[in-house]
């Protein structure tokens, strides 16, 4: 297993988090990802279960990351970023949610969510190393 620069696991936790408020929040998918009582996720409301899946889902992110390649300009992060969050992360997550039941919509909006995220991060952490 390779190292883990902390830099960029800070850097995938951060983005997690601004792209999650942005895109679950009332701003973009908030009315899509509704729960049971009609009430939409709070981002603002996260407890520590939350927040230790981030750290834990950021550091799959930067280690996948890490795995496909080195990455020197912004077209490469930007592949790297759309095929690991496309094929890597979010087709499995989809098909497992997809068995849950859940609708859709949402699972088009988690997809992109994760893609989102992935290739924000590896574009991201290129251009802060830079």
């Amino acid at each position: 297993m390779g190292k883990i620069n902390l830099f960029t696991l800070l850097t995938a936790v951060v983005v997690q988090l601004v792209v999650g408020y942005l895109w679950f929040g009332s701003h973009l998918f908030g009315g899509v990802m509704a729960t049971a009582g009609g009430h939409g996720i709070d981002f603002l409301q996260t407890d520590i279960i939350s927040l230790l899946f981030v750290v834990l889902s950021s550091y799959g992110i930067t280690h996948m990351l890490g795995l496909a390649g080195t990455v020197k300009d912004t077209g490469t992060a930007l592949k790297n970023g759309l095929t690991v969050g496309g094929f890597v992360i979010g087709f499995p997550i989809v098909m497992l949610l997809n068995l849950m039941g859940i609708s859709h919509i949402a699972l088009l909006v988690i997809f992109t969510y994760l893609v989102v995220v992935t290739t924000v991060t590896s574009i991201v952490t290129l251009k802060i190393k830079a």
